[in-house]
């Protein structure tokens, strides 16, 4: 598989869950095995364990599956790793503060951070009433929530 024979013993503890079949969850370990040696691409993997590219797509939207993917991987990375990246995010952390950041610092502080760009957006959708939560924040009827999104439309 390419990683030490402890993150194979890892992974191997991790409970399979019932809707992940066995050629789903050997190929979950060879997925976080070649993320783990940086050598990982969804093309390359695919041909070369006689999957589509779809099918690979199709497993992550089951749950279960992302999920054995998530825990496999969070079991295996070294604590080294990721005391590390706490440290990097910290000085990221501090590009926030500067008066005039570049593109590029941006682009890192919200790809670093795209948990919270994602939750920022989500909480907008939902302010404008276009989330499917549908609980916008200033509007009762179907009137009131047409009328506040077009004048938020308009500018």
């Amino acid at each position: 598989m390419g990683i030490n024979k402890k993150a194979q013993s890892m992974m191997e503890s991790i409970p399979v869950p019932y809707s992940v079949n066995e050629q789903q969850a050997q190929l979950a370990k060879k997925i976080v095995a070649e993320r783990m040696m940086n050598t990982f691409n969804v093309q390359d993997f695919c041909s070369s364990n006689g999957i589509s590219t779809k099918t690979y797509y199709v497993w992550f939207e089951n749950e279960g599956f992302a999920s054995y993917v998530n825990q496999l991987q969070d079991a295996v990375i070294p604590a080294d790793e990721r005391e590390a990246y706490q440290k990097i995010k910290k000085h990221i952390l501090k590009i926030a503060d500067k008066p005039n950041p570049s593109l590029k610092e941006i682009e890192v502080f919200t790809s670093t951070f795209q948990y919270v760009v994602d939750a920022d957006q989500r909480e907008r959708a939902e302010a404008l009433g276009l989330s499917e939560n549908k609980k916008p924040l200033s509007a009762q009827s179907l009137d009131d929530k047409k009328s506040l999104l077009l004048s938020r439309l308009k500018g």
